[in-house]
């Protein structure tokens, strides 16, 4: 699986996490009653919806590329033996339990908003080492200057998952290194986001206030290149 499919997956599937929030407001059981009459039409958008959720359950069901491929397959099996639910495949045109998506996307929720972070373990003391032979330290070579120190940025923006992203290794995997691609990708999927969370509100409005900082970063780095090209 590429790194950059990864990133474009996870970044189309913020709207996907946003609404999936709205369907914890009612019961478990209240939505597993009304599911079971009927069964859902499986797309594109929806088989996405379905890799996220089972990624963020910690089974791995491969790109979220909306694509029913065997490692979704396989993903989506594994959820229904854990979970006791009958068996059925996932094929796009098909139709798919609705008691199942019911139940993933209550799993999937509690992940999401339950979650809580491990708070960092104690680093291990160290034994004293001897005294060091004082010795003339090299002169390190000075770093080159960063033409985008004006953009500022926070760090824990660019984790997506357990993975740790510089700004410019996030726009290589996810974007080619095209600043400009990175800046209409992520204009589209805020506004996406926006009109999502405007009705849910609390830690979904937080991502969006996320991918906004994202946006305005790669934003300010885009009208530096534009002016050095403009120099050129």
């Amino acid at each position: 699986m590429r790194r950059r499919d990864l990133v474009a997956g996870l970044l189309g599937g913020i709207a996907v996490a946003l609404a999936m929030l709205m369907s914890i407001s009612a019961p478990f059981h209240a939505v597993s009653v009304a599911a079971e009459a009927r069964d859902v039409e499986v797309n594109a958008a929806l088989i996405r919806e379905i890799q996220f959720m089972l990624s963020r359950l910690g089974i791995d069901p491969g790109p979220i590329d909306g694509i029913a491929g065997q490692q979704t397959l396989r993903a989506v099996g594994k959820f229904q033996v854990q979970t006791g639910l009958p068996a059925g495949d996932l094929v796009s045109g098909g139709k798919i339990s609705a008691g199942f998506l019911a139940r993933l996307r209550n799993e999937a929720s509690r992940a999401i908003l339950g979650g809580e972070k491990k708070p960092a373990a104690a680093p291990e003391p160290q034994p004293a080492s001897p005294s060091p032979v004082a010795v003339v330290p090299p002169q390190p070579t000075a770093p080159a200057p960063d033409p985008f120190a004006a953009c500022t940025f926070n760090p824990g923006d660019f984790r997506i998952g357990a993975t740790e992203y510089t700004p410019d290794k996030f726009l290589q995997v996810g974007f080619d290194g095209s600043t400009a691609r990175a800046v209409v990708s992520l204009t589209a999927r805020l506004d996406e986001a926006r009109q999502i969370a405007g009705s849910i509100g609390g830690s979904a409005l937080a991502e969006v206030q996320r991918q906004a900082r994202i946006l305005a970063y790669f934003s300010c780095r885009l009208k530096i290149e534009q002016g050095s090209d403009a120099k050129k």
